[in-house]
């Protein structure tokens, strides 16, 4: 009987459990922004609140080496210290924030985007470049010669079995063969 368990496991091993969590939370501060289940949410969003709140200490060697412990990773403590932190110098919690998102398909478990209560966002600006950046120039010739060929190869595959599925089949009734085969190999 479970008297005076208030807390979830997630059904799994307290290794796992706490292991999930702390994947989690890695996952909040360096994305800012996760999309998981209620639940979970609800877990990963104390615990995260309490690292910030340690992040916003006086940057004590203690407090480092507290956050490297959950954390587990130098550059997520430096980040957490040096950027994350500074964010909610005037906040005194309520750090993370919960947004009703829709529900899984498979077991209708209730989804939600769990994010930062302040985010730095990139300006709009900036994305659109990045954006443009990334996107394929269609002038560029020697990009549609090199498409070009990849194409040609399939379509001639294509062709290809579809000539060979015209072919009748010389097997003696579809392959009935091999199914006697197999029980005269098996004696």
């Amino acid at each position: 009987m479970r008297h005076k368990r208030n807390t979830q496991n997630l059904s799994r091993f307290s290794s796992y459990f706490k292991a999930t969590i702390h994947s989690l939370a890695q996952s909040v501060l360096i994305h800012e922004r996760i999309v998981t289940t209620k639940v979970r949410a609800k877990l990963v969003m104390r615990f995260v609140d309490r690292i910030i709140t340690l992040g916003k200490d006086a940057d004590s060697l203690s407090a480092r080496r507290r956050a490297f412990s959950f954390l587990n990773s130098h550059s997520l403590v430096h980040k957490l210290f040096s950027e994350i932190a500074p964010m909610f110098a005037q906040k005194n919690g309520g750090y993370t924030r919960i947004i009703p998102y829709k529900r899984r398909r498979g077991d209708n478990a209730e989804i939600v985007i769990l994010e930062l209560s302040v985010r730095k966002d990139i300006p709009k600006e900036k994305a659109r470049e990045a954006r443009a950046a990334r996107a394929p120039k269609a002038d560029d010739a020697v990009a549609e010669k090199h498409i070009e060929k990849r194409e040609a190869p399939k379509r001639e595959h294509k062709e290809h079995k579809e000539k060979e599925a015209k072919k009748p089949s010389k097997k003696l009734l579809g392959g009935i063969g091999k199914m006697f085969k197999s029980e005269r190999d098996s004696l």
